[in-house]
């Protein structure tokens, strides 16, 4: 959706090995360094510290900037349920983790109406070091939990968690805030047309709008920026140092325009496009993910016994005779249907790390055995699949939470309503972008058709000239974020943000494991040392 929401959802980022160079560059114009030892004497703000209460913007919302969470050990069912699938926390990691609520106006123009409560949790900084406040964190979406995030990933940002609070949260919306209900069936419209589609989408959104429609306006972006200027506060920070991935970068950014005199130490990485609609963005990611597929074809057949043959062009044609013929006949496995939706999205998860490839080459060689146990497995178990197949009438059972939250979310943030009548063209401009990937994006472009509430573009509004720079972190073959979104998103900041380029595969560079891009940002967040200009980390 607008404001650079990829029309797949963006999948928070994962800690995985990884190999790549950081440069200097220019794209678009612009200057773009990753530094590995050439770090100028430039110093960003400080970080956020601890202050006494903060004023609010205005007397209506003192009481939510002065309150203090109550932080207690989380209950163990939450730290269950938010590591369900993501693997146990690390040992010792369940007694230090904290929860409380952050109690947030629902429309901050009437403050004294109806609240929200924010889940929020904490992993208390471990070092002797000096504490520099509260590190939060967002993994992107929008719909992912801030919560099972933290849970499951505490261990990528340990370094930073000796001298930071490691702090983050369900946005409005998601997880355990409030969380979108759209009831509890649904039956899709049959048939495989447009109007089918578009029909579908309605029944969805009809029931979105029942069963949340009062919360629905207050879910957009801008407003998840507000909550996090009250956690700000609430956290006793003088500045919010911060680190978004992926949508994550975008609610960092539009944090940046509303509250430009409060931003501390932020890192943006896998850099959302604020200069594209969703249109344009559909197109890009479409494209972006064929260019990663291209390239695991070329690295699968550099390796022994590929699955896809020995040659590049054949390779990278026989990963679209998978999805054709699971796409005319699907395999029933595990009590599934491995079909078309199923294998590009296993695909797609696929291509977010290279450290993932490896998996892949082994789940088609299966399929190349007619065994789909593989693609099913890296698709999560066929739950990623499950709304484009409900909506066309396939599957019949409704979207999972965060995807109907990522929907919500999305609409609210974006002005733009296509239907049946745009789809023809958006399945015929998605298709000649990639075959593979462009027709499972192009039925989201309907998500917002007979939403029940009206969206506008103010989330694309991140123009913040009077905020110190913010870091920016992009991945050159990054196919859900693609790299020239960040050097739009530093312009349109206009503050001298630099851009970190990461030579490499996969979305967020943070996440990959490369030295060099751990010790530019780590060095920035804990030292405030920004890269500048120089010769790179060769």
């Amino acid at each position: 959706m607008p404001g650079g929401r990829a029309p797949w959802r963006t999948a928070a980022p994962r800690r995985a090995a990884g190999a790549g160079r950081c440069v200097c560059g220019a794209v678009g114009g612009l200057v773009v360094c990753a530094l590995a030892g050439a770090l100028t004497g430039a110093v960003a703000p400080a970080a956020g510290g601890t202050a006494g209460p903060v004023p609010a913007p205005n007397p209506g919302l003192a009481r939510f900037y002065q309150q203090q969470p109550a932080w207690q050990r989380c209950p163990p069912d939450m730290l269950r349920s938010a590591s369900s699938g993501r693997g146990a926390p690390r040992p010792g990691y369940p007694d230090r983790l904290q929860c409380a609520r952050l109690e947030v106006p629902r429309d901050y123009a009437h403050p004294g109406q109806a609240t929200l409560r924010v889940q929020l949790i904490r992993l208390a900084a471990t070092g002797p070091g000096k504490r520099l406040g509260s590190l939060v964190i967002n993994p992107g979406g929008p719909g992912d939990s801030g919560v099972n995030y933290l849970v499951g990933n505490a261990d990528a940002f340990a370094h930073l968690g000796q001298r930071y609070d490691l702090v983050s949260f369900d946005p409005r919306g998601t997880g355990r805030t409030d969380p979108i209900s759209c009831g509890t069936t649904f039956t899709p419209v049959t048939g495989n047309g447009a109007a089918s589609l578009g029909a579908s989408e309605q029944r969805l959104n009809e029931a979105c709008g029942r069963y949340s429609g009062p919360l629905l306006p207050w879910v957009g972006t801008p407003d998840v920026a507000r909550d996090m200027d009250v956690l700000r506060s609430a956290v006793r920070d003088a500045k919010l140092s911060y680190l978004g991935f992926s949508y994550g970068s975008r609610l960092g950014a539009v944090y940046a325009h509303q509250f430009p005199r409060n931003v501390g130490r932020m890192v943006l990485d896998g850099v959302e496009d604020p200069t594209k609609n969703t249109w344009q963005t559909a197109l890009a990611q479409a494209r972006g993910f064929q260019r990663a597929a291209d390239a695991f074809a070329a690295d699968c057949v550099h390796g022994s016994a590929c699955p896809l043959g020995t040659d590049i062009k054949a390779a990278q044609s026989q990963l679209n005779d998978f999805y054709r013929k699971l796409t005319d006949h699907p395999l029933r496995t595990k009590g599934t249907t491995v079909d078309g939706t199923t294998y590009v999205y296993a695909l797609r998860e696929s291509l977010y790390s290279r450290s993932t490839w490896p998996a892949l080459r082994q789940a088609l060689t299966r399929l190349r055995n007619g065994d789909g146990s593989g693609i099913l497995d890296l698709s999560g178990g066929g739950s990623g699949s499950g709304a484009v197949r409900a909506l066309r009438g396939a599957g019949g059972r409704l979207p999972s939470q965060d995807q109907l939250a990522l929907r919500a979310i999305s609409c609210r943030d974006t002005s733009e309503r296509y239907g049946p009548t745009d789809y023809p063209r958006a399945e015929r401009e998605l298709t000649q972008a990639s075959p593979l990937f462009g027709p499972d994006i192009a039925p989201t472009l309907l998500d917002c058709y007979r939403w029940p509430t009206a969206g506008d573009d103010s989330s694309r509004d991140v123009a913040a000239p009077h905020a110190p720079p913010l870091l920016l972190v992009a991945t050159t073959d990054d196919p859900a974020t693609p790299y020239e979104g960040a050097a739009n998103m530093a312009r349109v900041l206009g503050n001298a943000s630099p851009v970190l380029t990461y030579h490499g595969e996969g979305h967020a560079a943070y996440t990959s494991g490369n030295p060099c891009v751990l010790r530019d940002v780590d060095g920035f967040l804990l030292d405030g040392a920004l890269p500048v200009g120089g010769t790179g980390c060769r």
